[in-house]
């Protein structure tokens, strides 16, 4: 699927506070703000004087700009790509006025505006915060390639099953899908829905081909499981991949606006140092909304052991994190499970890296 480039934004919001609030909080998103109309009449000269420009552009306006002409602003409409509508303080409501409350916080607006820059499928997906949500969703990434994550997420995930707790686990990586193989799931990916794996435990793997059905997936997911684990696979760039609309990025997209937690799963050695510490500045200047937990595997034991995880916490102390979590490493009980294709839990209860993450399953639903 070709990349689409991010709209350009225009203003129109009399409100000069709100406007100046909604053009810096998008530019500092990444977004090119190229026009702030004053007035309709500035809107209006901008539009006809710059049509290829306007063609591309997000109009974000408040009814109440000064001059505003219902019937000229309905005629020009088609001109702008798409176009979201804001009370502003000044503005006098109806019922079916079809505008929004400008968001609050800088995090908020720039989650709500990046639904306006994806596919509809992306665009359908808040009702999900309704009374209804029972499940905690938590979305697994790697920064960088061979972190293990899928491996966590294919046991942590039967973790959760072991507890009783109705579990779902989604394979979202596009690009190299393995859970079908991990857990000897044949043709899982022409499955409906999902599949019953071992009791408690379901699985689904998403294609190309069918990520049009995600929305409509999560939101029965959402209702049915206690939880819905997803591997999203890698994170490249993350704030190109927060905004762009291509296959590979949707559930990324989503999972940093919806999700309850985002793992990022590093490496120990310096090649993966290097990638989460890109990782983590990108985060530093990004808005998402999913609580961030940063996650060291494979750790080493020993002296050796001890330099990874201090150069993992010198890099992930500099950012907000809800957990951090350091995972050693288990290469015979992985090797072991990975032939047999089963889960760590099955080759070995006693191996450490099941222990580990069977404690963390406990406190998940503590």
């Amino acid at each position: 699927m070709a990349e689409i480039a991010l709209p350009v934004i225009i203003t129109a919001i009399s409100n000069s506070d709100q406007e100046s609030f909604i053009a810096g909080t998008l530019f500092t998103q990444g977004w090119s703000v190229i026009h702030r109309a004053v007035d309709f009449d500035s809107l209006v000269e901008f539009t006809e004087s710059n049509p290829e420009q306007a063609s591309s552009a997000l109009l974000l306006y408040s009814p109440d700009l000064n001059d505003f002409n219902a019937s000229v602003f309905e005629s020009i409409t088609l001109n702008f790509r798409q176009i979201i509508g804001f009370a502003s303080d000044n503005t006098i409501r109806s019922i079916d006025d079809m505008l929004h409350e400008i968001p609050p916080t800088a995090t908020q607006l720039a989650t709500f505006i990046r639904g306006y820059v994806r596919s509809p499928l992306i665009r359908r997906l808040p009702p999900l915060v309704q009374s209804n949500k029972r499940a905690r969703v938590i979305a697994i990434s790697s920064a960088g390639s061979c972190t293990g994550a899928s491996t966590l997420a294919i046991n942590l995930a039967y973790e959760m099953s072991l507890k009783e707790k109705k579990t779902l686990l989604i394979d979202a990586n596009l690009s190299e899908p393995n859970i079908a193989i991990y857990l000897d799931q044949r043709n899982l990916m022409a499955e409906e829905l999902w599949r019953l794996s071992t009791p408690f435990l379901y699985v689904k793997e998403l294609t190309r081909d069918r990520i049009t059905e995600f929305d409509a997936l999560i939101e029965k997911a959402n209702v049915e499981f206690d939880f819905v684990i997803i591997d999203v696979g890698t994170i490249q760039d993350l704030s190109s991949q927060l905004s762009d609309r291509r296959a590979d990025s949707l559930v990324i997209t989503w999972a940093g606006d919806h999700a309850n937690d985002l793992w990022i799963v590093s490496r120990p050695d310096c090649i993966g140092q290097m990638r989460f510490k890109r990782v983590a500045a990108i985060l530093g200047r990004t808005s998402i909304t999913s609580a961030i937990t940063f996650v060291l595997n494979m750790r080493s034991s020993g002296r050796k052991g001890q330099e990874e995880e201090k150069a993992f916490l010198s890099i992930a102390t500099t950012q907000k994190a809800q957990h951090l979590y350091v995972m050693p490493f288990d290469a015979r009980n992985t090797t072991t499970s990975t032939d047999a294709r089963a889960t760590l839990a099955e080759v070995n209860e006693r191996g450490i890296l099941r222990k580990a993450l069977a404690s963390i399953a406990s406190e998940l639903i503590s």
